[in-house]
């Protein structure tokens, strides 16, 4: 399920550069429910409040934000590894296209796919 949601938002950020609330907010929802029923300690709470503090700085945009909070708050494993992946994307981008931004999702995706894997 997480994969398909990765593989939606990744359509919608090639296409467009952005991706919609409606795709985001429900899964940071969910994410947020999920940890409050099963709590694990505080690495989940921290990774997501790294990504809100990188977005604060302007370092990261809000759409990536918001994905990378509802994976922070499912499984931090889950957010280490979309981070490896956006970096893996974006050294590939940056190489193939010559582009600097890229879409963020591409990369959440190879990192959702390595977790699925792993």
């Amino acid at each position: 399920m997480i994969l398909l949601w990765l593989l939606v938002c990744a359509r919608y950020d090639l296409r467009r550069r952005e991706v919609p609330d409606w795709l985001t907010l429900p899964a940071v929802g969910l994410a947020l429910v999920y940890r409050l029923l099963t709590p694990e300690g505080w690495l989940p709470w921290v990774l997501a409040g790294v990504s809100v503090l990188l977005t604060l700085a302007g370092a990261l945009p809000g759409g990536d934000m918001k994905g990378l909070v509802a994976m922070a708050l499912f499984d931090p494993r889950l957010y280490l590894l979309a981070w490896l992946g956006a970096g893996v994307v974006y050294l590939l981008w940056r190489v193939l296209r010559r582009e600097r931004r890229m879409p963020g999702y591409v990369g959440f995706m190879v990192g959702g796919i390595a977790w699925i894997i792993v």
